[in-house]
């Protein structure tokens, strides 16, 4: 009777010692436009096209999320572009803006224990284009930023989306860094 006593208290303590483990909390991602890049131009105004449709066929996913990469780049051409002058027109064509997710073959077996596997694609493509007061073409400048990444196939959809998400968010650095490059690369003359 008191070695089965014994028993249970072991098996108590190993439960409560288990339990006391500390739990890895995975943080959202947060979409912060003041550490992504600032543009100024000389315009009078600024016009944002949304050339881009999203495609409600697979593999295309970006019509599902709460917020499109489509959506934040308009936030950050809100946000972070600005323009200061009295002439000049700046017209931003967003091409693509796309998300995509397809289901390959799993080759890292060391990675993933499916067979297959989630592959992520982002894509994004605009076209900056600086025109005078008489509709003259002075400059533009075309950027493109692509990434991709993995999942396994059965995640949870707090992991899917936080994937996606800093997906996005990595992207988005790569595009305004390289769209601050291009535009001071190519519009000098009409860059503060």
């Amino acid at each position: 009777m008191i070695k089965n006593s014994f028993k249970y208290i072991n098996v108590f303590f190993l439960i409560l010692i288990f339990s006391c483990q500390p739990i890895d909390k995975v943080e959202n991602v947060v979409f912060d436009y003041n550490q992504l890049s600032k543009i100024n131009i000389n315009a009078k105004q600024k016009i944002v096209n949304e050339l881009y449709q999203s495609k409600f066929i697979d593999p295309y996913i970006d019509h599902s999320l709460s917020k499109s990469p489509k959506d934040h780049l308009k936030e950050w051409f809100e946000s972070n572009f600005e323009i200061n002058g009295n002439q000049n027109l700046l017209e931003i064509n967003i091409i693509e803006a796309s998300v995509k997710k397809t289901e390959i073959p799993n080759t890292d077996k060391k990675k993933y224990k499916e067979k297959t596997i989630f592959f992520y694609e982002i894509i994004l493509l605009v076209e900056f284009v600086l025109y005078d007061d008489s509709n003259f073409l002075l400059a533009n400048v075309l950027v493109e930023s692509k990434r991709t990444t993995t999942s396994g196939k059965f995640i949870s959809l707090f992991e899917y989306e936080r994937i996606i998400d800093n997906m996005i968010l990595e992207t988005l650095f790569d595009f305004t860094n390289e769209s601050k490059k291009l535009i001071q690369e190519h519009m000098i003359n009409y860059v503060f």
